[in-house]
């Protein structure tokens, strides 16, 4: 039982900083988490990553010793913060590509691919479009207002709508008494974007 713990231990050590990485990502983005398994995966991807990093920046380190420079040994204690803070930066780094689509974007004017960074095409188009939106309910109901939050996905979640407004049959609007409020996504039938 003992062999095992001394086996186990370091491999968790040297796995932790990438299932760091994949919980900064889908703990900051609107992505659903995959099953374990899949998981798993990613988090092994970012340990890859992470690890190449941390032996450059071992190798640096030792040049610059080399070259008269030191600021310290680099032993498992530096080597563990450096992991660390690699795995927090690449956590972040992977969370600012997946919501802005500027990689995803880049890619698509190469030909490389056609999709978003985003979770779906609806959360794509909210995100890119900003702009009043009149929501129409399973009701027959629309309420007219700002997005301020969005569900990802369709048929889960929640609208939060700033200063909403009924929008009457006849084209007048009647106010609301709050300043926002939250529409389940299941009554909604579909979202209608005011032009710009």
């Amino acid at each position: 039982m003992d062999d095992l713990v001394k086996d186990v231990i370091p491999l968790l050590q040297y796995l932790i900083p990438g299932f760091l990485s994949t919980w900064i990502f889908y703990a900051l983005t609107a992505f659903k988490r995959p099953d374990t398994f899949g998981q798993i995966v990613q988090a092994l991807i970012f340990t890859f990553v992470i690890q190449g990093a941390v032996m450059g920046m071992s190798t640096l380190c030792f040049w610059v010793g080399a070259k008269g420079f030191s600021i310290g040994q680099w032993d498992a204690k530096s080597e563990t913060l450096c992991a660390f803070m690699v795995s927090g930066s690449l956590g972040l780094l992977s969370c600012y590509l997946a919501t802005n689509d500027r990689l995803h974007s880049w890619l698509r004017r190469r030909n490389v691919t056609k999709q978003s960074s985003y979770p779906s095409e609806w959360f794509s188009f909210f995100a890119q479009h900003h702009r009043l939106i009149t929501l129409h309910l399973n009701d027959e109901r629309r309420v007219f207002g700002w997005p301020v939050e969005w569900p990802p996905e369709s048929t889960s979640g929640q609208f939060v709508m700033q200063n909403p407004r009924w929008l009457n049959a006849d084209g007048t609007e009647t106010a609301f008494g709050a300043e926002y409020l939250l529409i389940d996504s299941g009554n909604v039938k579909w979202v209608e974007f005011s032009p710009t």
